[in-house]
Protein backbone atom coordinates (compact mmCIF):
# COMPACT_ATOMS: atom_id res chain seq x y z
CA UNK A 1 0.00 0.00 0.00
CA UNK A 2 1.31 3.81 -0.47
CA UNK A 3 2.53 5.36 2.20
CA UNK A 4 -0.43 7.67 3.87
CA UNK A 5 1.49 11.13 3.75
CA UNK A 6 1.32 10.39 -0.34
CA UNK A 7 -2.63 10.80 -0.43
CA UNK A 8 -2.29 14.07 0.72
CA UNK A 9 -1.05 15.14 -2.43
CA UNK A 10 -1.88 15.83 -5.71
CA UNK A 11 0.35 14.48 -8.68
CA UNK A 12 2.59 11.64 -7.65
CA UNK A 13 -0.86 10.30 -5.22
CA UNK A 14 -2.87 10.65 -7.96
CA UNK A 15 -0.90 8.36 -10.23
CA UNK A 16 -0.47 5.69 -6.78
CA UNK A 17 -3.57 5.62 -5.74
CA UNK A 18 -5.46 5.54 -9.02
CA UNK A 19 -2.79 2.58 -10.20
CA UNK A 20 -3.88 0.44 -7.09
CA UNK A 21 -7.56 0.67 -8.09
CA UNK A 22 -7.57 1.38 -11.88
CA UNK A 23 -9.33 -1.46 -14.04
CA UNK A 24 -6.89 -3.69 -16.51
CA UNK A 25 -9.01 -1.69 -19.44
CA UNK A 26 -7.67 -0.10 -22.83
CA UNK A 27 -9.86 3.45 -22.36
CA UNK A 28 -7.48 4.30 -19.20
CA UNK A 29 -4.30 3.34 -21.00
CA UNK A 30 -5.61 5.51 -24.13
CA UNK A 31 -6.89 8.72 -21.75
CA UNK A 32 -3.49 8.57 -19.93
CA UNK A 33 -1.33 8.12 -23.49
CA UNK A 34 -4.11 11.32 -25.01
CA UNK A 35 -3.30 13.56 -21.73
CA UNK A 36 0.97 13.00 -21.69
CA UNK A 37 0.39 13.30 -25.53
CA UNK A 38 -1.08 16.60 -24.92
CA UNK A 39 1.39 18.30 -22.39
CA UNK A 40 4.43 16.34 -24.37
CA UNK A 41 3.29 17.64 -27.57
CA UNK A 42 3.09 21.05 -26.32
CA UNK A 43 6.13 21.17 -25.08
CA UNK A 44 7.53 20.24 -28.10
CA UNK A 45 5.18 22.34 -30.52
CA UNK A 46 7.03 25.29 -28.69
CA UNK A 47 10.40 24.00 -29.20
CA UNK A 48 10.07 22.74 -32.71
CA UNK A 49 8.58 26.22 -33.70
CA UNK A 50 10.81 28.22 -31.74
CA UNK A 51 14.02 26.59 -32.44
CA UNK A 52 13.57 25.96 -36.26
CA UNK A 53 12.61 29.72 -36.52
CA UNK A 54 16.06 30.79 -34.72
CA UNK A 55 17.83 28.63 -36.57
CA UNK A 56 16.48 30.15 -39.66
CA UNK A 57 17.79 33.52 -38.61
CA UNK A 58 21.17 31.95 -37.22
CA UNK A 59 21.71 30.31 -40.60
CA UNK A 60 20.92 33.34 -42.68
CA UNK A 61 22.95 35.84 -40.46
CA UNK A 62 25.96 33.63 -39.47
CA UNK A 63 26.33 31.60 -43.26
CA UNK A 64 27.05 28.06 -43.77
CA UNK A 65 30.95 28.19 -43.48
CA UNK A 66 31.01 29.71 -40.54
CA UNK A 67 28.04 27.92 -38.93
CA UNK A 68 30.36 24.10 -39.85
CA UNK A 69 32.53 24.43 -36.72
CA UNK A 70 29.58 25.70 -34.20
CA UNK A 71 27.75 22.36 -35.60
CA UNK A 72 30.28 20.08 -35.26
CA UNK A 73 31.09 21.29 -31.82
CA UNK A 74 27.57 21.24 -30.88
CA UNK A 75 27.24 17.71 -32.15
CA UNK A 76 30.39 16.64 -30.23
CA UNK A 77 28.77 18.34 -26.83
CA UNK A 78 25.50 16.44 -27.61
CA UNK A 79 27.25 12.99 -28.19
CA UNK A 80 29.15 13.82 -24.53
CA UNK A 81 25.84 14.33 -22.93
CA UNK A 82 24.27 11.39 -24.05
CA UNK A 83 27.13 8.86 -23.29
CA UNK A 84 27.94 10.71 -20.21
CA UNK A 85 24.74 9.56 -18.59
CA UNK A 86 25.36 5.60 -18.85
CA UNK A 87 22.52 5.04 -19.44
CA UNK A 88 21.32 6.65 -15.78
CA UNK A 89 17.89 8.59 -17.63
CA UNK A 90 16.47 5.29 -18.85
CA UNK A 91 16.86 3.23 -15.47
CA UNK A 92 15.37 5.88 -13.48
CA UNK A 93 12.84 6.09 -16.35
CA UNK A 94 12.50 2.24 -16.49
CA UNK A 95 12.59 0.96 -12.49
CA UNK A 96 10.68 4.01 -10.78
CA UNK A 97 7.90 3.37 -12.92
CA UNK A 98 7.78 -0.26 -11.87
CA UNK A 99 8.14 0.64 -8.33
CA UNK A 100 5.91 3.00 -8.68
CA UNK A 101 3.26 1.05 -10.26
CA UNK A 102 3.69 -2.34 -7.39
CA UNK A 103 2.34 0.78 -5.05
CA UNK A 104 6.04 1.30 -3.36
CA UNK A 105 6.84 4.95 -4.24
CA UNK A 106 9.88 4.53 -1.01
CA UNK A 107 11.86 2.28 -2.89
CA UNK A 108 11.52 4.38 -6.18
CA UNK A 109 12.37 8.00 -4.25
CA UNK A 110 15.65 6.31 -3.44
CA UNK A 111 15.98 5.06 -7.23
CA UNK A 112 15.79 8.41 -7.93
CA UNK A 113 17.60 10.00 -5.12
CA UNK A 114 20.95 7.30 -6.08
CA UNK A 115 20.70 7.94 -9.83
CA UNK A 116 20.92 11.94 -8.85
CA UNK A 117 23.94 11.08 -6.95
CA UNK A 118 25.49 9.25 -9.21
CA UNK A 119 24.41 11.33 -12.57
CA UNK A 120 25.81 14.84 -10.55
CA UNK A 121 29.33 13.31 -10.22
CA UNK A 122 29.73 12.23 -13.61
CA UNK A 123 28.58 15.49 -15.16
CA UNK A 124 31.33 17.10 -12.70
CA UNK A 125 34.22 15.19 -14.19
CA UNK A 126 32.64 15.15 -17.91
CA UNK A 127 32.49 18.73 -17.95
CA UNK A 128 36.05 19.38 -16.26
CA UNK A 129 37.52 16.92 -18.44
CA UNK A 130 35.50 18.72 -21.59
CA UNK A 131 37.04 21.85 -20.22
CA UNK A 132 40.60 21.12 -20.44
CA UNK A 133 40.43 19.83 -23.58
CA UNK A 134 38.66 22.35 -25.14
CA UNK A 135 41.64 24.75 -22.73
CA UNK A 136 44.50 23.08 -23.72
CA UNK A 137 43.64 21.42 -27.57
CA UNK A 138 40.34 23.27 -28.86
CA UNK A 139 40.78 25.66 -32.05
CA UNK A 140 41.69 28.72 -30.92
CA UNK A 141 38.85 30.78 -32.92
CA UNK A 142 36.17 29.17 -31.62
CA UNK A 143 37.29 28.66 -27.79
CA UNK A 144 34.79 30.65 -26.63
CA UNK A 145 32.09 29.35 -28.30
CA UNK A 146 33.52 25.69 -26.95
CA UNK A 147 33.80 26.68 -23.53
CA UNK A 148 30.00 28.05 -23.11
CA UNK A 149 28.77 24.78 -24.87
CA UNK A 150 30.74 22.79 -22.63
CA UNK A 151 29.02 24.84 -19.86
CA UNK A 152 25.24 23.55 -21.22
CA UNK A 153 26.66 19.91 -20.59
CA UNK A 154 26.37 19.61 -16.85
CA UNK A 155 23.08 20.70 -16.44
CA UNK A 156 21.77 18.80 -19.34
CA UNK A 157 22.57 15.58 -17.77
CA UNK A 158 21.19 16.64 -14.50
CA UNK A 159 17.92 17.70 -16.09
CA UNK A 160 17.70 14.34 -18.11
CA UNK A 161 17.12 12.20 -14.45
CA UNK A 162 14.64 14.88 -13.29
CA UNK A 163 12.50 14.36 -16.70
CA UNK A 164 12.79 11.21 -16.76
CA UNK A 165 11.45 10.91 -12.77
CA UNK A 166 8.22 12.97 -13.79
CA UNK A 167 7.89 10.21 -16.81
CA UNK A 168 8.04 7.34 -14.60
CA UNK A 169 5.43 8.84 -13.04
CA UNK A 170 3.67 9.53 -16.10
CA UNK A 171 3.51 13.48 -15.07
CA UNK A 172 4.87 14.85 -18.58
CA UNK A 173 2.97 18.39 -17.38
CA UNK A 174 5.63 18.35 -15.16
CA UNK A 175 8.33 19.13 -17.50
CA UNK A 176 6.12 20.80 -19.82
CA UNK A 177 6.59 24.51 -18.01
CA UNK A 178 10.17 24.28 -16.96
CA UNK A 179 10.83 23.41 -20.86
CA UNK A 180 8.86 26.03 -22.32
CA UNK A 181 10.88 28.62 -19.81
CA UNK A 182 14.41 27.11 -21.06
CA UNK A 183 13.45 27.40 -24.41
CA UNK A 184 11.48 30.88 -24.19
CA UNK A 185 15.01 32.17 -22.66
CA UNK A 186 17.27 30.57 -25.41
CA UNK A 187 15.29 32.14 -28.35
CA UNK A 188 14.90 35.43 -26.77
CA UNK A 189 18.44 35.45 -26.11
CA UNK A 190 19.72 34.24 -29.74
CA UNK A 191 18.12 36.73 -31.06
CA UNK A 192 18.75 39.90 -28.81
CA UNK A 193 22.21 38.24 -29.78
CA UNK A 194 22.21 38.40 -33.27
CA UNK A 195 20.69 41.81 -33.23
CA UNK A 196 23.21 43.40 -30.81
CA UNK A 197 26.37 41.53 -32.99
CA UNK A 198 27.66 38.80 -30.40
CA UNK A 199 27.01 36.44 -33.19
CA UNK A 200 27.95 32.95 -32.16
CA UNK A 201 29.43 33.43 -28.74
CA UNK A 202 25.68 34.63 -27.68
CA UNK A 203 23.87 31.64 -29.36
CA UNK A 204 26.11 29.28 -27.09
CA UNK A 205 25.66 31.62 -24.09
CA UNK A 206 21.83 31.62 -24.87
CA UNK A 207 21.53 28.02 -25.37
CA UNK A 208 23.51 27.38 -21.88
CA UNK A 209 21.78 29.55 -20.10
CA UNK A 210 18.44 27.91 -21.55
CA UNK A 211 19.82 24.38 -20.28
CA UNK A 212 20.82 25.51 -17.00
CA UNK A 213 16.80 27.28 -16.38
CA UNK A 214 15.29 24.34 -17.49
CA UNK A 215 17.36 21.79 -15.68
CA UNK A 216 17.17 23.93 -12.21
CA UNK A 217 12.92 24.01 -12.47
CA UNK A 218 12.58 20.69 -13.29
CA UNK A 219 14.71 20.08 -10.32
CA UNK A 220 12.99 21.60 -8.25
CA UNK A 221 9.26 20.40 -9.48
CA UNK A 222 10.91 16.61 -9.17
CA UNK A 223 11.69 17.75 -5.34
CA UNK A 224 8.38 18.76 -4.08
CA UNK A 225 6.43 15.46 -6.18
CA UNK A 226 8.66 13.39 -4.06
CA UNK A 227 8.59 15.72 -0.76
CA UNK A 228 6.24 13.57 1.22
CA UNK A 229 7.50 10.19 0.53
CA UNK A 230 9.88 8.54 2.23
CA UNK A 231 13.06 6.99 0.81
CA UNK A 232 13.14 3.46 1.00
CA UNK A 233 16.08 1.13 0.57
CA UNK A 234 17.06 -0.72 -2.92
CA UNK A 235 17.53 -4.52 -2.46
CA UNK A 236 20.84 -5.94 -3.48
CA UNK A 237 19.01 -7.50 -6.47
CA UNK A 238 17.19 -4.51 -7.74
CA UNK A 239 20.46 -2.63 -7.66
CA UNK A 240 22.42 -5.62 -9.59
CA UNK A 241 19.67 -5.02 -12.17
CA UNK A 242 19.67 -1.79 -12.28
CA UNK A 243 23.34 -1.93 -13.09
CA UNK A 244 23.17 -4.47 -15.78
CA UNK A 245 20.19 -2.43 -17.48
CA UNK A 246 21.98 0.88 -17.31
CA UNK A 247 25.09 -0.90 -18.77
CA UNK A 248 22.81 -1.94 -21.80
CA UNK A 249 21.56 1.51 -21.97
CA UNK A 250 24.34 2.69 -22.29
CA UNK A 251 25.93 0.53 -24.80
CA UNK A 252 21.79 1.38 -26.78
CA UNK A 253 23.03 5.04 -26.79
CA UNK A 254 26.39 5.17 -28.19
CA UNK A 255 25.16 2.53 -31.10
CA UNK A 256 22.39 4.93 -31.46
CA UNK A 257 24.35 8.22 -31.43
CA UNK A 258 26.09 6.64 -34.34
CA UNK A 259 23.42 5.63 -36.26
CA UNK A 260 20.71 8.35 -35.53
CA UNK A 261 22.79 11.44 -34.34
CA UNK A 262 24.20 13.00 -36.77
CA UNK A 263 27.76 10.85 -36.27
CA UNK A 264 27.73 11.20 -40.13
CA UNK A 265 28.99 14.71 -39.39
CA UNK A 266 32.96 12.95 -38.60
CA UNK A 267 33.02 11.22 -41.41
CA UNK A 268 31.96 13.96 -43.74
CA UNK A 269 34.53 16.51 -41.76
CA UNK A 270 37.67 14.41 -43.00
CA UNK A 271 35.99 12.88 -46.42
CA UNK A 272 34.78 15.70 -48.36
CA UNK A 273 36.93 19.48 -48.06
CA UNK A 274 33.98 21.47 -48.24
CA UNK A 275 32.75 22.79 -45.09
CA UNK A 276 29.55 23.88 -46.17
CA UNK A 277 28.33 20.85 -46.58
CA UNK A 278 28.48 20.04 -42.55
CA UNK A 279 26.39 22.78 -42.49
CA UNK A 280 23.73 21.71 -45.21
CA UNK A 281 23.39 18.39 -43.62
CA UNK A 282 22.89 19.74 -40.27
CA UNK A 283 20.35 21.73 -40.90
CA UNK A 284 18.56 19.36 -43.00
CA UNK A 285 18.74 16.51 -40.57
CA UNK A 286 17.95 18.94 -37.72
CA UNK A 287 14.66 20.20 -40.00
CA UNK A 288 13.58 16.37 -40.10
CA UNK A 289 14.16 15.80 -36.17
CA UNK A 290 11.51 18.71 -35.50
CA UNK A 291 9.55 17.16 -37.84
CA UNK A 292 9.84 13.79 -35.99
CA UNK A 293 9.54 15.30 -32.66
CA UNK A 294 5.73 15.42 -33.42
CA UNK A 295 5.20 11.75 -33.87
CA UNK A 296 7.49 11.57 -30.97
CA UNK A 297 4.78 13.53 -28.65
CA UNK A 298 2.54 10.42 -29.20
CA UNK A 299 5.46 7.90 -29.28
CA UNK A 300 7.70 9.38 -25.90
CA UNK A 301 3.96 9.32 -24.37
CA UNK A 302 3.35 5.79 -25.18
CA UNK A 303 6.70 4.74 -24.16
CA UNK A 304 5.75 6.42 -20.80
CA UNK A 305 2.78 4.60 -20.53
CA UNK A 306 4.32 0.81 -22.12
CA UNK A 307 7.01 1.77 -19.04
CA UNK A 308 4.58 2.11 -16.74
CA UNK A 309 2.14 -0.71 -17.71
CA UNK A 310 4.98 -3.30 -17.29
CA UNK A 311 3.91 -6.39 -15.93
CA UNK A 312 0.47 -5.82 -16.63
CA UNK A 313 -0.74 -7.96 -18.66
CA UNK A 314 2.22 -8.82 -22.33
CA UNK A 315 -1.21 -8.66 -24.64
CA UNK A 316 -1.74 -4.69 -23.42
CA UNK A 317 2.10 -4.21 -23.78
CA UNK A 318 1.58 -5.14 -27.96
CA UNK A 319 -1.79 -3.99 -28.64
CA UNK A 320 -0.18 -0.35 -27.01
CA UNK A 321 3.08 -1.07 -29.43
CA UNK A 322 1.34 -1.68 -32.36
CA UNK A 323 -1.42 1.33 -32.10
CA UNK A 324 1.56 3.81 -31.22
CA UNK A 325 3.40 2.65 -34.24
CA UNK A 326 0.16 3.56 -36.09
CA UNK A 327 -0.42 6.59 -35.17
CA UNK A 328 3.07 7.85 -35.28
CA UNK A 329 3.03 6.50 -38.73
CA UNK A 330 0.17 8.64 -39.64
CA UNK A 331 1.76 11.97 -38.00
CA UNK A 332 5.01 11.18 -39.50
CA UNK A 333 3.99 10.85 -43.57
CA UNK A 334 2.23 13.87 -43.77
CA UNK A 335 4.84 16.32 -42.36
CA UNK A 336 7.87 14.14 -43.58
CA UNK A 337 7.43 13.10 -46.96
CA UNK A 338 4.95 16.68 -47.53
CA UNK A 339 8.42 18.33 -46.72
CA UNK A 340 10.22 16.29 -48.87
CA UNK A 341 7.83 16.86 -51.66
CA UNK A 342 8.60 21.15 -51.41
CA UNK A 343 12.04 21.06 -49.99
CA UNK A 344 12.99 23.40 -53.26
CA UNK A 345 10.54 25.98 -53.02
CA UNK A 346 10.87 25.65 -49.00
CA UNK A 347 14.37 26.02 -48.97
CA UNK A 348 13.97 29.26 -51.14
CA UNK A 349 11.83 30.78 -48.77
CA UNK A 350 13.46 30.50 -45.69
CA UNK A 351 17.58 30.69 -46.46
CA UNK A 352 19.54 32.35 -48.88
CA UNK A 353 20.94 31.60 -52.28
CA UNK A 354 23.80 30.12 -50.87
CA UNK A 355 21.89 26.92 -49.74
CA UNK A 356 20.05 26.11 -52.95
CA UNK A 357 22.48 23.08 -52.62
CA UNK A 358 20.84 22.26 -49.22
CA UNK A 359 17.56 21.06 -51.38
CA UNK A 360 18.40 17.63 -52.80
CA UNK A 361 19.68 16.88 -48.72
CA UNK A 362 16.58 17.71 -47.25
CA UNK A 363 14.81 15.80 -49.80
CA UNK A 364 16.80 12.73 -48.79
CA UNK A 365 16.78 13.52 -45.19
CA UNK A 366 13.00 13.83 -44.87
CA UNK A 367 11.90 11.40 -46.87
CA UNK A 368 14.16 8.61 -45.20
CA UNK A 369 12.93 9.87 -41.84
CA UNK A 370 9.69 7.95 -41.88
CA UNK A 371 11.58 5.00 -40.79
CA UNK A 372 12.23 6.40 -37.42
CA UNK A 373 9.52 7.24 -36.27
CA UNK A 374 8.23 3.61 -36.56
CA UNK A 375 11.31 2.76 -33.88
CA UNK A 376 10.13 3.80 -30.86
CA UNK A 377 7.17 2.04 -30.14
CA UNK A 378 8.57 -1.67 -30.81
CA UNK A 379 11.68 0.14 -29.08
CA UNK A 380 9.93 1.00 -25.68
CA UNK A 381 8.81 -2.53 -25.92
CA UNK A 382 11.76 -4.43 -25.94
CA UNK A 383 13.14 -2.02 -23.69
CA UNK A 384 10.38 -1.93 -20.85
CA UNK A 385 10.38 -6.18 -21.09
CA UNK A 386 14.44 -6.33 -21.05
CA UNK A 387 14.91 -7.22 -24.22
CA UNK A 388 17.95 -4.86 -25.12
CA UNK A 389 20.19 -6.82 -25.90
CA UNK A 390 18.58 -6.93 -29.14
CA UNK A 391 18.91 -3.55 -30.59
CA UNK A 392 22.38 -3.47 -29.29
CA UNK A 393 23.11 -5.82 -31.92
CA UNK A 394 20.90 -4.04 -34.18
CA UNK A 395 22.46 -0.91 -33.19
CA UNK A 396 26.41 -2.60 -34.17
CA UNK A 397 25.03 -3.88 -37.22
CA UNK A 398 23.32 -0.64 -38.73
CA UNK A 399 26.09 1.46 -37.13
CA UNK A 400 28.68 -0.30 -39.22
CA UNK A 401 26.63 0.00 -42.09
CA UNK A 402 25.61 3.47 -41.91
CA UNK A 403 29.47 4.33 -41.23
CA UNK A 404 30.78 1.83 -44.40
CA UNK A 405 27.96 4.05 -46.44
CA UNK A 406 29.40 6.99 -45.52
CA UNK A 407 32.78 6.06 -46.76
CA UNK A 408 31.48 5.33 -49.78
CA UNK A 409 29.27 8.21 -50.69
CA UNK A 410 30.00 11.02 -48.67
CA UNK A 411 33.81 11.75 -50.96
CA UNK A 412 31.71 12.36 -54.02
CA UNK A 413 27.85 13.63 -52.58
CA UNK A 414 28.70 15.31 -49.81
CA UNK A 415 25.78 15.88 -47.24
CA UNK A 416 23.38 14.04 -49.65
CA UNK A 417 25.67 10.85 -49.45
CA UNK A 418 25.69 11.32 -45.83
CA UNK A 419 21.94 11.76 -45.59
CA UNK A 420 21.47 8.88 -47.93
CA UNK A 421 23.65 6.37 -45.66
CA UNK A 422 22.22 7.70 -42.23
CA UNK A 423 18.34 7.37 -43.50
CA UNK A 424 19.37 3.88 -45.37
CA UNK A 425 20.41 2.46 -41.72
CA UNK A 426 17.70 4.03 -39.91
CA UNK A 427 15.26 1.60 -42.34
CA UNK A 428 17.18 -1.03 -41.70
CA UNK A 429 17.04 -0.99 -38.28
CA UNK A 430 13.24 -0.31 -38.13
CA UNK A 431 12.46 -3.42 -40.60
CA UNK A 432 15.16 -5.71 -37.84
CA UNK A 433 13.17 -4.17 -34.78
CA UNK A 434 9.67 -4.94 -36.06
CA UNK A 435 10.80 -8.72 -36.85
CA UNK A 436 12.21 -9.44 -33.79
CA UNK A 437 8.95 -7.97 -32.08
CA UNK A 438 7.14 -10.26 -34.27
CA UNK A 439 8.90 -13.17 -33.30
CA UNK A 440 9.04 -12.61 -29.57
CA UNK A 441 5.31 -11.46 -29.16
CA UNK A 442 3.58 -13.39 -31.75
CA UNK A 443 2.61 -10.01 -32.69
CA UNK A 444 0.06 -8.99 -35.47
CA UNK A 445 1.60 -6.37 -37.13
CA UNK A 446 -1.66 -5.32 -38.73
CA UNK A 447 0.10 -3.95 -41.78
CA UNK A 448 -2.95 -3.22 -44.30
CA UNK A 449 -3.88 -0.46 -42.21
CA UNK A 450 -0.53 0.84 -42.55
CA UNK A 451 -0.41 0.64 -46.15
CA UNK A 452 -3.32 2.51 -46.40
CA UNK A 453 -1.93 5.30 -44.69
CA UNK A 454 1.44 4.75 -46.84
CA UNK A 455 -1.02 5.11 -50.17
CA UNK A 456 -2.67 8.07 -48.79
CA UNK A 457 1.13 9.60 -48.45
CA UNK A 458 1.77 8.51 -51.68
CA UNK A 459 -1.43 10.00 -53.40
CA UNK A 460 -0.35 13.15 -51.31
CA UNK A 461 3.37 13.40 -52.94
CA UNK A 462 1.43 12.53 -56.36
CA UNK A 463 0.05 15.96 -56.13
CA UNK A 464 2.10 18.04 -54.16
CA UNK A 465 5.24 17.84 -56.25
CA UNK A 466 4.12 18.81 -59.64
CA UNK A 467 1.96 21.75 -58.27
CA UNK A 468 5.11 23.35 -56.61
CA UNK A 469 7.11 22.64 -59.95
CA UNK A 470 4.06 24.45 -61.98
CA UNK A 471 3.43 27.41 -59.75
CA UNK A 472 6.50 29.22 -59.01
CA UNK A 473 7.56 31.05 -56.13
CA UNK A 474 5.55 31.92 -52.70
CA UNK A 475 2.29 31.21 -54.62
CA UNK A 476 3.05 27.40 -55.61
CA UNK A 477 4.50 26.38 -52.02
CA UNK A 478 1.13 27.89 -50.45
CA UNK A 479 -0.71 25.69 -53.41
CA UNK A 480 1.18 22.60 -52.91
CA UNK A 481 0.16 22.69 -49.02
CA UNK A 482 -3.04 23.18 -49.48
CA UNK A 483 -3.42 20.60 -52.29
CA UNK A 484 -1.57 18.38 -50.21
CA UNK A 485 -4.15 18.78 -46.66
CA UNK A 486 -6.93 18.36 -49.08
CA UNK A 487 -5.71 15.34 -51.19
CA UNK A 488 -4.09 13.69 -47.63
CA UNK A 489 -7.68 14.20 -45.60
CA UNK A 490 -9.56 12.79 -48.74
CA UNK A 491 -7.48 9.93 -48.94
CA UNK A 492 -6.97 8.50 -45.65
CA UNK A 493 -10.97 8.73 -45.87
CA UNK A 494 -11.31 6.94 -49.03
CA UNK A 495 -9.15 4.17 -47.98
CA UNK A 496 -10.51 3.69 -44.33
CA UNK A 497 -7.63 4.26 -43.29
CA UNK A 498 -8.82 5.10 -39.28
CA UNK A 499 -11.86 2.91 -37.93
CA UNK A 500 -14.13 3.11 -35.04
CA UNK A 501 -11.71 2.22 -32.31
CA UNK A 502 -9.42 5.11 -33.73
CA UNK A 503 -12.41 7.47 -33.66
CA UNK A 504 -13.07 6.48 -29.97
CA UNK A 505 -9.32 7.11 -28.95
CA UNK A 506 -8.97 10.46 -30.48
CA UNK A 507 -11.98 11.34 -28.70
CA UNK A 508 -9.88 11.01 -25.50
CA UNK A 509 -7.43 13.21 -26.96
CA UNK A 510 -10.16 16.04 -27.93
CA UNK A 511 -11.03 16.33 -24.02
CA UNK A 512 -7.50 17.95 -23.57
CA UNK A 513 -8.06 20.53 -26.09
CA UNK A 514 -9.39 24.04 -25.08
CA UNK A 515 -13.17 23.79 -25.38
CA UNK A 516 -13.60 26.07 -28.52
CA UNK A 517 -11.49 23.90 -30.57
CA UNK A 518 -13.18 20.01 -29.54
CA UNK A 519 -16.44 20.45 -31.69
CA UNK A 520 -14.17 20.96 -34.58
CA UNK A 521 -11.99 17.73 -33.84
CA UNK A 522 -14.35 16.06 -33.08
CA UNK A 523 -16.23 16.65 -36.27
CA UNK A 524 -13.16 16.39 -38.26
CA UNK A 525 -12.22 12.88 -37.18
CA UNK A 526 -15.57 11.76 -37.43
CA UNK A 527 -15.45 12.57 -40.62
CA UNK A 528 -12.27 10.89 -41.34
CA UNK A 529 -12.92 7.40 -39.53
CA UNK A 530 -16.45 7.57 -41.08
Amino acid sequence: MPHPGIMMKGGLAGRVSSLDNQPASGVNSSQTVARNSFWYGLELLFGVVGAFFTSVVVANVIGPERLATFSYVFWLTNITTAAGSFGMPVTIKKYMAEYLSRGEPDVAHAIYNAALKVQLAIAAAITVAALVLVLGWGDKGSRVISVLLVMSIAPRMIGLVASNANNAAEALRRNTVPSLIGAAFNIVFTLFSLWVGWGLVGVATGYAGGATLEAVLKLIGVRKMLSPIPVGKISPELKKRMYAYSGQGLALLVLNMVVWDKSDIAVLRFMNHDPRQITFFSIAFNISERLLMIPTAFGGSLNVTIMAQYGRGEERLRNLTITGAKYAFLLAVPLLVGVASISGPLVSLLYNEKYQAMIPVLEIAAGLAISKAMMYPPSALLQATENQGFLIWVGCVCGALDIGLDFLLTPAHGAAGAALANGLAQTAATIAIWMRVRHVFHTDLRLAEFGRIALSGAAMAAVVVPVGRLIPGHAGLAAAILCGALVWCGMLRITGALDKADRERFGHLSRTLPGSMQPLFTRLVGWLAA
